[in-house]
């Protein structure tokens, strides 16, 4: 279950990918040599010295080091009570909706929220799946555009998958709604890409927030991911120049992986192998939720015992935090709110409405960096006190649902 559950993710990216991103072309190999090469280095170095490097550079503020780490860490624990959104919209009668999902549990999960928003609104729904390779994704597509539908859905396949289907929605004035794309939120031919390419930035930010606020700037880092997809690929970034930024003489460790590497479990075996050479670290990253499950059960082997932090996490990383094993945090992604979020952008772009213009956060301003959390998604840091049933995503804003059926017109 656990390796269906990683091929999943992994062939999507995240969002994420969660996931929820199929942002690779699985055809492509990965760059790095064999897991457990890459060297480990001080987080001051060349891998966090580029755009990230202003990554103190915040709004409300000249905060650097620990006390930038910890105020991102406190703006981020916060919990969001409105959608940011105060405009109407209508909602025509029988619309027509095409959600083309990827094959990861995180799509399935807000697929969930479509069909509560498409419900709302007394449209229809077409799902037409893929299984996350480019012949699956251009057929999926072309079947959605051969339904007519009013509006498409989809996860962050990458746009040369379906860019010529995208091409004749767009002729045919129909809009397209995405997430986990590595773009802007605003980005060609489509009416709004709700998780950007500089939100995974930024997740890797707040992770590299969170270590040093909770380490006080003495953290020992094992970072596992794989960068091949480009969203995780941003989110590495955006931790390792932010761990450059703010704790200069932390040391990061990052171990890299293929989808196949993942499969036969070797991500745990070497991270056992990391503790194992170096009882110094003490704290464990990894790009994803579900490259954590498994774990705990192999470093309590070794009697290893520390700190864990994901994001995009699910119920089954939400218990782990509920029951203190391991994982400590989980940078959120609220899937059934993305759901709804998706249908109202959907709708704004058939009324010729903007999707929404959200004021930044505290704390958000990075040079380079300027999609970062202006979507309307909500972002925060769960911890265990945030987690009251493990069972249930997260929500992302309570009574969602009814806010956004209140700026819905229907008719």
């Amino acid at each position: 279950m656990l390796s269906k559950r990683l091929i999943a993710f992994a062939a999507v990216s995240v969002m994420g990918l969660s996931v929820a991103a199929c942002s690779s072309d699985k055809a492509s190999p990965s760059t790095t040599p064999d897991a457990g090469t890459t060297a480990g280095t001080t987080a001051g170095t060349t891998a966090g010295t580029t755009a990230g490097t202003t990554a103190g550079t915040a709004t409300g503020g000249e905060l650097t080091g620990l006390s930038l780490a910890e105020g991102r860490v406190e703006e981020f624990s916060k919990t969001l009570k409105d959608l940011g959104l105060t405009e109407k919209v209508n909602a025509p009668k029988g619309l027509k909706v095409a959600y083309v999902q990827c094959s990861v549990p995180v799509c399935e999960a807000i697929k969930k929220g479509i069909v509560e928003a498409v419900d709302a609104i007394g449209g229809t729904l077409q799902i037409f799946t893929t299984q996350d390779t480019a012949d699956t994704v251009q057929a999926a597509f072309q079947a959605a555009v051969q339904s007519n539908p009013d509006m498409v859905l989809t996860s962050g396949n990458p746009r040369a998958w379906f860019e010529a289907s995208l091409a004749e929605l767009n002729a045919k004035k129909i809009p397209v709604v995405a997430w986990s794309m590595p773009e802007p939120y605003q980005a060609p031919g489509l009416a709004a890409n709700l998780v950007t390419g500089d939100d995974y930035y930024f997740n890797g930010v707040l992770m590299a927030d969170y270590v040093t606020a909770q380490t006080k700037g003495k953290a020992n880092v094992l970072f596992l991911n794989i960068p091949q997809f480009p969203v995780l690929g941003l989110e590495s970034e955006g931790f390792k120049a932010e761990m450059a930024s703010v704790c200069p003489d932390c040391k990061v460790n990052g171990l890299d992986f293929t989808v196949d590497q993942l499969i036969a479990g070797e991500h745990i075996s070497a991270a056992v192998s990391e503790f194992q050479k170096d009882a110094s670290i003490n704290f464990l990253v990894t790009g994803f939720g579900d490259m954590l499950l498994g774990m705990p059960d192999a470093l309590k082997g070794i009697n290893v015992s520390v700190p864990a932090i994901s994001q995009a996490g699910t119920p089954a990383n939400y218990q782990l935090i509920s029951d203190a094993s391991l994982q400590v945090a989980d940078v959120g992604l609220p899937t059934g709110f993305l759901g709804w979020r998706a249908i109202d952008a959907g709708l704004r772009a058939i009324a010729g409405q903007s999707t929404g213009a959200f004021a930044p956060r505290p704390l958000t301003t990075i040079s380079g960096h300027p999609d970062i959390a202006i979507a309307g998604v909500p972002l925060k840091i769960l911890q265990k006190a945030d987690i009251s049933d493990p069972t249930t995503a997260w929500s992302g804003i309570d009574g969602y649902q009814d806010l956004f059926k209140s700026l819905w017109t229907l008719g």
